[in-house]
């Protein structure tokens, strides 16, 4: 059952101004906010349309929790027209959320607005007598054009207001009206002679500091970090020279600590000592594996700790070798026996894939951007098969190239803190999934300006660009001409599309060249995510992330401004012999709230990789609980107190913590 939140106040200006309402609009309004909302209003209830009566137009609404001063009836029963008006009512169904402010106002006449659904308009209304307060009457929708104040106050989901008002009751309510990103100038890397696609950042020599990995048909090259923010090029003593590539992956084959390679079809092994030992190929996949690859990437399928190889073929669907773990030896091919090879599961299809923990349970699914869309979930024996989704994708580009150039997905923290939702771009739209108790449901209407978008959107990269506690979205365009795009996560499920409101958040020229690969971590260490891009001109760069330098207090801060500066930031490093690839990191608070969720691995985009070390901003510093639960399903927990450091540094290894028993793990 949905929710319904009721706001009540007897402060007639804040009744004309709701009044004057037109939500409908995606644009953000700094000016009103529900916080603002809030305050203003003495009492605040929470309930659900309960029953409708078509023939007289009324609908019950059940009132189930006072979230603020006091509201004694359990039902109210809201008036509809019947006749010639009835086309333009609101089209309320039995359990939709509804959002209700109500005004008792001593002259005026008692003013009633409500919002409801996903994503629709606010509407108008009246108390039909005082004395009880439990009749209403609608009145219209209020958004026409002299309600023009209303806009950008909150346009999304009905429901995550209601729980946008309970956290404002108990002093968690984080909603910025401002975008607070900022990246340095770009980092110019290197300059390859043809255009760069998969792009990896990840600590290859072990020394504790993200170098990065480029691959480009003019030659792969690795690039250590030797210094602060020093990169030089190592690619031939590692004995990585020659390689050309599309796609790249890093990951622990053997389970001894050392970071071995994937690109495209081929495994280069690390060795002892990867700064003196360099990396020597492995016969570890058939030849075969190496031809018509899209994209790959090391993921661990079968959950038993050790990473597989899943690779996206040109025109040849997905396909799996699965890693024999401690037995050794090469990898098995296990397309057929996965159920990869059949037509429902996209068999000579052409598009990149994302892996992700869908249902909460530890097994891995798989997203395929072919047809309209496949997401693929194990049964009990570990085959796949389609589940029923309600989007209706579109893969297809006006690009002359006959490869995939769209529907890089990403599965991510996106809709919820709590779960992983799934992130698809389109040649020009967007669709966000989320996982409704087993039911995918399509919540791109109510992410505010998540849909809003640019042309040719390629790759999603998604992770906490602002360290605000909450993952944004970069989208990025596979064209030169179409500049990148930076969608921040507002909290309860709300975007901003930043470039819409700020000019100056990428004063680099990266930005605005589109690219063919891209990764996020934090090169400078600073407790930050930066992003590495590989240019479709080229060029490999960085772009650093200043937002925390440019974090300092003023003489007076918004409540806004003193949520992040209060934030403080968990940098979690997931190390141990086994199960790190696709590790699930979790942050909770004392109540069992979500603080962060991360999953090692899940940002494999067009063949890229992201480091196994995650950063968690935490708006609420406080005792909370880490826990790790490696790919094999092992977990590990870490009790973490965030009040005494701005940051914390810690350590997530398998081998000197305790496993505990699987909980709320299990489950969403």
């Amino acid at each position: 059952m949905r929710t319904v939140t009721i706001l009540v106040s007897g402060w007639r200006a804040v009744v004309l101004l709701l009044a004057l309402a037109s939500p409908a609009a995606a644009l953000v309004n700094p000016s009103l906010q529900p916080n603002q909302l809030y305050d203003r209003y003495r009492t605040i209830l929470v309930g659900s349309v309960e029953e409708i009566d078509s023939q007289s137009g009324k609908v019950s609404i059940r009132v189930a929790k006072v979230v603020k001063g006091t509201f004694s009836p359990k039902l109210v029963t809201l008036a509809m027209p019947v006749a010639e008006a009835a086309q333009e009512r609101p089209e309320l169904k039995p359990g939709d959320t509804l959002v209700a402010f109500v005004s008792f106002g001593d002259r005026r006449p008692k003013g009633v607005y409500f919002y409801y659904g996903d994503h629709t308009q606010w509407q108008s209304g009246q108390l039909l007598d005082v004395a009880d307060p439990a009749r209403w009457e609608w009145s219209g929708s209020a958004s026409d054009k002299e309600n023009a104040n209303m806009q950008g106050i909150f346009n999304g989901s009905a429901e995550r207001l209601a729980e946008m008002v309970e956290d404002l009751a108990a002093d968690r309510y984080y909603f910025p009206a401002l975008s607070t990103d900022a990246f340095r100038k770009d980092l110019v890397i290197a300059k390859f002679a043809k255009p760069l696609k998969g792009v990896a950042l990840y600590d290859i020599d072990g020394d504790g500091q993200l170098d990065i990995y480029a691959c480009s048909e003019a030659g792969n090259r690795v690039f250590l970090q030797t210094g602060a923010l020093t990169f030089t090029d190592a690619t031939d003593r590692l004995g990585l020279g020659g390689i050309a590539s599309a796609s790249c992956s890093f990951a622990d084959v053997r389970g001894n600590g050392r970071a071995d390679l994937l690109v495209d079809g081929r495994i280069y092994l690390a060795g002892k000592d990867v700064k003196s030992d360099g990396y020597a190929k492995s016969e570890l996949l058939p030849s075969k594996a190496d031809e018509q690859v899209l994209s790959s990437a090391f993921v661990d399928i079968n959950g038993d700790g050790y990473p597989d190889v899943v690779i996206s073929k040109k025109q040849g669907g997905l396909h799996c070798s699965r890693n024999p773990g401690a037995a050794g030896g090469p990898f098995v091919d296990v397309t057929r026996e996965l159920g990869l090879d059949t037509t429902p599961c996209g068999a000579d299809g052409n598009g990149h894939f994302a892996p992700g923990d869908w249902t909460g349970n530890g097994r891995m699914a798989l997203w395929y951007s072919v047809r309209g869309g496949l997401l693929l979930l194990q049964d009990a024996d570990g085959r796949f098969s389609p589940a029923k989704h309600p989007l209706r994708c579109n893969f297809e580009t006006d690009s002359e190239s006959d490869t995939g150039q769209t529907g890089a997905a990403c599965f991510a923290p996106l809709w919820r803190p709590e779960a992983f939702d799934l992130f698809i771009p389109q040649e020009s739209t967007t669709f966000v999934l989320t996982n409704r108790r087993g039911t995918a449901v399509d919540v791109t209407a109510a992410g505010n300006e998540i849909n809003d978008t640019a042309y040719r959107m390629f790759i999603s990269l998604t992770e906490d660009l602002n360290a605000d506690g909450t993952v944004d979205v970069y989208t990025i365009s596979s064209s030169e001409l179409q500049a990148n795009s930076l969608y921040m996560n507002r909290g309860y499920g709300s975007y901003m599309r930043v470039e819409k409101y700020r000019t100056d958040v990428f004063p680099g020229l990266a930005n605005t060249k589109g690219a063919g690969g891209a990764a996020a971590g934090d090169v400078d260490g600073d407790g930050a995510n930066d992003i590495l891009l590989g240019g479709l001109d080229g060029t490999l760069t960085l772009l650093i992330n200043d937002v925390l330098v440019k974090r300092k207090p003023t003489e007076h801060p918004t409540a806004m401004q003193r949520k992040l500066l209060d934030t403080h930031i968990l940098t979690v490093h997931v190390t141990g012999n086994k199960g790190v690839q696709g590790a699930v990191v979790r942050l909770t608070a004392p109540d069992g709230r979500t603080l962060g969720l991360r999953q090692i691995g899940a940002g494999v985009y067009t063949g890229c990789a992201s480091p196994t070390t995650v950063n968690l901003a935490v708006r609420e510093p406080g005792p909370a609980l880490l826990t790790v639960r490696y790919s094999d399903g092992k977990n590990f927990q870490w009790p973490v107190d965030l009040r005494k450091d701005k940051r914390l540094v810690l350590e997530a290894n398998r081998e000197k913590a305790t496993p505990i028993e699987d909980s709320h793990l299990k489950g969403r």
